[in-house]
């Protein structure tokens, strides 16, 4: 297996020699197997080759700039056990229709996002000599992952409630129901009965919160973790080589930020992480009783109950703040993904 994956890495030094080093990027699993270290076959998917061209005008404008290397803050270490939805995009959108989509007329609900899901950031992201270019690629990488992850969560969530309602009225549920809502249970870490913490936990992340967390602890996507690892929110491991050593981690420290096979599971687990972590349980309160009240959920006021989300503890939630306002994310909080089978209509999506 080691010459395997040794062999591997030589193909792609020797493809980017004659390519150019912009056409593939070697993920942490690849390094590790051209300095001769042995790869845990569960990092086999790290082996990742970057599907993301940028549109010609940006290429021209691109310079040389240093790359900002973001330190380690996240606090977690759980992530999702995995995904259950396939949510591979169809032909019919391209990655071309997804970076030419005007952020303006998304903002003012005229436009919806193309079902397109990067598996990486742009190799040249770090490069942009705009800031705007970067924070506008960033938030059009990542906000059709937000998007996808919530509306997965809103399917489980929808089911739920209404088996949930039905037990309330009818008495009973069948055994395929009843499963359903212990394997839900199991999935968000509740013990089974226990449907008032399950609904607290079953629930979506504002796309608002979401891009400011990314944004600010992937330096907009172009820090090391997140060009590496596609590690968009910092999450910890303690698992050895199972992701990215933080340069600055203290001396006798074993935690490194985890690294990803695409960027949608990192957004995943951040999404599951926030429902099921033990030092998220006040934002989880604080969103259901928006849920109580009947009132759309609003990333900002969620933002101050995320203290235990970093060791920077208040101020890490005043950065958050300023990057909402001062970016405008929540702007984004009703985004809908562009359907395939129909033309876009009038109306948001429920928060």
């Amino acid at each position: 297996y080691a010459e395997s994956t040794a062999w591997a890495g030589a193909i792609v030094l020797a493809f980017q020699a004659i390519v150019g080093p912009a056409v593939l990027s070697l993920s942490p699993a690849a390094a590790q197997s051209l300095r001769g270290e042995a790869v845990d076959r569960r990092d086999a998917a790290l082996f990742m080759v970057p599907d993301f061209n940028l549109p010609v005008s940006l290429v021209a404008e691109m310079q040389a700039v240093p790359v900002l290397v973001q330190p380690w803050q996240l606090a977690s270490v759980t992530t999702r056990p995995g995904q259950k939805f396939n949510w591979r995009r169809g032909p019919q959108f391209s990655k071309r229709e997804l970076l030419d989509l005007s952020l303006k007329a998304l903002r003012r609900g005229q436009a919806a996002v193309p079902p397109v899901y990067l598996s990486r950031f742009p190799v040249k992201l770090a490069k942009l000599r705009s800031a705007k270019q970067r924070k506008d690629i960033f938030i059009k990488t990542v906000l059709p992952l937000v998007i996808r992850a919530n509306d997965e969560v809103r399917a489980e969530r929808h089911r739920m409630l209404s088996l949930i309602r039905r037990e309330k009225n009818q008495g009973s549920l069948s055994p395929n129901e009843r499963a359903y809502l212990s394997k839900l249970a199991a999935d968000y870490e509740v013990t089974e009965g226990d449907l008032e913490e399950l609904q607290r936990r079953v629930d979506v992340v504002p796309a608002s919160l979401a891009l400011a967390q990314g944004a600010e602890e992937s330096g907009w996507g172009t820090s090391r973790f997140a060009r590496l690892g596609n590690a968009v929110f910092g999450q910890r491991t303690f698992r050895k080589g199972g992701g990215l050593v933080p340069l600055k981690r203290e001396q006798g420290k074993r935690h490194e930020v985890k690294a990803f096979n695409s960027l949608y599971t990192s957004v995943r687990a951040y999404v599951w992480n926030l429902n099921t972590h033990f030092a998220y349980d006040a934002f989880r309160k604080e969103r259901a009783a928006y849920r109580s009240g009947g009132r759309p959920l609003n990333g900002y006021v969620l933002t101050g109950t995320l203290k235990r989300y970093s060791e920077r503890g208040q101020k890490y939630i005043e950065t958050i703040r300023v990057i909402m306002r001062a970016n405008r994310l929540g702007d984004f909080d009703d985004a809908q993904l562009l359907s395939a089978n129909s033309a876009l209509k009038g109306g948001n999506q429920p928060s």
